[in-house]
């Protein structure tokens, strides 16, 4: 039986798939992939059997089904990001370690560290943090040291700053990067007690990492919760014209407590 590789997909962005990945997704007859980064499985295999799981959820069931009558088809599972911070990863891994079904690991860029890295912030500066965690917002240590960079993966952006102001993070810059495949517009804001959030995924950076740069090098949006997007939210510029989204890694933009244009502090 041919190993069955887990491949990483990086953010979703077909010019950010390793070679590696793009080579074994070129052989795979089958390939068991996250809803969000689909278009890579039917784009990069397009003669393979594609099975679509729910983003963050273990595809378990599928997966052992699809290894165990692939016979000498190869069989891959496309992960969103990195497979080694995907939060299926392990059970899936296990589950095929204990069905005697060997696995292939193929490394993809990390969207904890890349998306936010393209919006102007490197989550690790060693003057500035030398530390980083990446986690669920439940498991952030208390946010009182800015030379400390959390990345939090978050749904609910709004909940998730709120949680973080509480626990003593209020006084740090933070951004939001929202995480919507290979179409994003990125976006920041720096006040954690008074959030407007965009909808849907995203991710939120906190520390001293987040610091003027990112208005240097980014452009001045607001989020506006109520344009009729399929999202439920558009950026647009300060006058309100909407923004077209454009490629991951598009700018940064900075937000006050009020939601309008502002500076870091």
């Amino acid at each position: 039986m041919i190993p069955v590789a887990l491949v990483g997909a990086g953010p979703g962005d077909v010019d950010l798939l390793t070679l590696r990945a793009e080579a074994v997704l070129a052989q795979a007859a089958i390939v068991v992939t996250d809803a969000s980064v689909q278009h890579l499985a039917r784009r990069c295999a397009p003669r393979a059997e594609v099975a679509v799981v729910p983003d963050g959820r273990s595809g378990v069931p599928v997966l052992l089904a699809a290894a165990r009558g692939a016979g000498e088809r190869s069989v891959a599972r496309l992960y969103a990001g990195d497979p080694w911070l995907h939060p299926a990863h392990d059970a899936e891994r296990v589950a095929l370690h204990q069905a005697r079904i060997a696995t292939e690991p193929v490394a993809g860029v990390a969207i904890e560290v890349a998306v936010p890295a393209m919006a102007g912030i490197a989550v690790h500066v060693r003057h500035l943090a030398v530390a980083c965690t990446i986690g669920p917002v439940e498991a952030m240590p208390p946010g009182t040291d800015q030379a400390r960079t959390l990345v939090v993966p978050t749904e609910d952006g709004g909940s998730a700053a709120r949680m973080l102001a509480a626990a003593g993070a209020a006084h740090l810059p933070a951004a939001f990067v929202p995480v919507a495949g290979p179409d994003a517009v990125l976006g920041a804001l720096i006040d954690l007690g008074h959030v407007v959030a965009p909808t849907g995924p995203c991710l939120l950076v906190v520390g001293a990492v987040v610091g003027p740069e990112v208005a240097a090098g980014g452009r001045h949006l607001q989020w506006d919760p109520l344009a009729a997007q399929p999202t439920g939210g558009a950026w647009a510029d300060p006058d309100g014209a909407p923004v077209a989204s454009g490629p991951v890694g598009h700018g940064a933009a900075i937000v006050d407590a009020e939601g309008g244009p502002g500076g870091c502090r």
